[in-house]
């Protein structure tokens, strides 16, 4: 089988140059199963507060390498209805919402026109999104600025916007770091400015890791999609004035979500003139982050492409990040696999988001015989000495696999089971 993740940037446009790449020769193998897209997710445009238009966001997104970029301007879905959404060259453009409600922010995605306007209830929007089929996230969960005030009115099945860039930059910018930034964004390499925001957010992630937690010893544990979001509006806004800085084209090579699929999306696969694939490509997207088969990461510090989070049970059967499978302890042991696409790299395993193991060289397998919420957290660095790792940062952040307590009643007792969607490899 030929390495899918290549074959899936077949019939794109010519612009694989502007993918941020690691600074390090060394690569470690990429999974053949998947096909991994890249794409910024809660961006704004003209339609609400942002700087650019529809055209130029796309224009952005293409020189940047994106393969999607989902829109999130407030209160509205009025590009869709515009026939902006779709394939802008090599990047397929989508169309969501963020509406205010009286606990914050949610992002809204894949729901019908007729979900606008917004209640202005937290409870009330949610139960809407998921009766719609729609894919809902709690936004700025720990913004200094603007942050969810309400964490009980969240409904089972709403997800978690972990990242935010740009509430990640609120909290690490202050009158020396700005003027650090804005020496560096004049430099020689403008794009370093960035690594001084792209942090780890530790409150957000120990925010995520509790929510899955069951209520009860014994109960399953509660999936939470999480995704990483740029919150980019090409503008800022400081003691009174604006400013054109950081660019669309800036942030899309920064932090961004990655999803996999078992299939290409068929709009970059080089088809026939013409052809209109962007409503089942979209759909496409849409499934994946439904289902947690996504990832976030900065590639502003070397492209993540290829990376896989997945576990083989007893029988051979695989489940990807964001998958659920049931296991009863001391039996069925399940491997958990993380590979990374550069060697010079570390991984690490939590579970319950508590640390329970570490690999060097962009390879952790670990053994687990108990239930809990797995998630990986990669870190590149620039040399080792020893056992010391120099230069970390932080790179990619999966979501997790859930394996949760066994029924003991269950005819399947002891044995490794699919609790929800399995992601199908061949």
């Amino acid at each position: 089988m030929r390495e899918r993740i290549q074959v899936a940037r077949e019939g794109r446009d010519a612009g694989d140059e502007a993918r941020q790449r690691l600074p390090f020769p060394e690569s470690a193998p990429r999974d053949p199963d998947f096909y991994d897209y890249c794409g910024a997710v809660h961006v704004h445009s003209t339609y609400s507060d942002g700087a650019g238009t529809v055209k130029q966001v796309a224009e952005a997104a293409n020189e940047a390498g994106l393969d999607f970029v989902i829109l999130n301007d407030h209160a509205t879905l009025q590009p869709r209805t515009d026939g902006q959404d779709g394939w802008h060259g090599r990047t397929l453009v989508m169309v969501g919402t963020e509406v205010g409600t009286d606990a914050g922010h949610l992002l809204v995605l894949d729901v019908p026109d007729s979900f606008l306007p917004s209640s202005g209830s937290a409870t009330n929007d949610q139960q809407r999104i998921l009766e719609s089929g729609g894919i809902g996230f709690i936004a700025l969960p720990c913004d200094l600025k603007d942050h969810w005030r309400d964490f009980s009115a969240r409904l089972p099945g709403i997800g978690l916007e972990v990242f935010n860039l740009s509430a990640i930059a609120r909290t690490k910018i202050n009158l020396p770091a700005l003027a650090m930034i804005w020496r560096r964004y004049n430099g020689k390499k403008p794009e370093r400015a960035f690594h001084l925001v792209s942090a780890r957010p530790t409150a957000e992630l120990r925010l995520w890791d509790s929510m899955m937690q069951p209520a009860r010893v014994g109960e399953p544990y509660e999936p939470v999609v999480a995704i990483g979001s740029l919150d980019a509006h090409a503008v800022m806004k400081f003691a009174g004035r604006s400013y054109p800085f950081p660019t669309y084209h800036e942030v899309f090579r920064t932090l961004r979500t990655h999803v996999l699929l078992d299939h290409a999306l068929k709009g970059v696969m080089g088809t026939k003139a013409g052809a209109d694939h962007s409503g089942p490509d979209q759909k496409s997207v849409h499934s994946a982050i439904r289902s947690g088969h996504c990832y976030i990461a900065y590639d502003n510090y070397g492209d993540s492409t290829g990376f896989v989070f997945k576990a083989v049970a007893g029988d051979d059967k695989r489940f990807l990040m964001g998958d659920s499978l049931e296991i009863t302890p001391g039996e069925s042991p399940i491997r958990l696999i993380a590979t990374a696409p550069r060697s010079r790299s570390f991984v690490r395993l939590y579970r319950d988001g508590k640390l329970i193991a570490t690999a060097r060289g962009g390879r952790l397998e670990h053994t687990v015989t108990q239930p809990g919420a797995y998630r990986v957290e990669v870190f590149v660095y620039r040399r080792r000495i020893g056992s010391l790792c120099l230069g970390s940062k932080p790179w990619i952040f999966s979501n997790p696999i859930y394996l949760q307590p066994c029924n003991l009643n269950a005819s399947l007792a002891g044995e490794a089971k699919d609790t929800s969607r399995r992601y199908h490899t061949s």
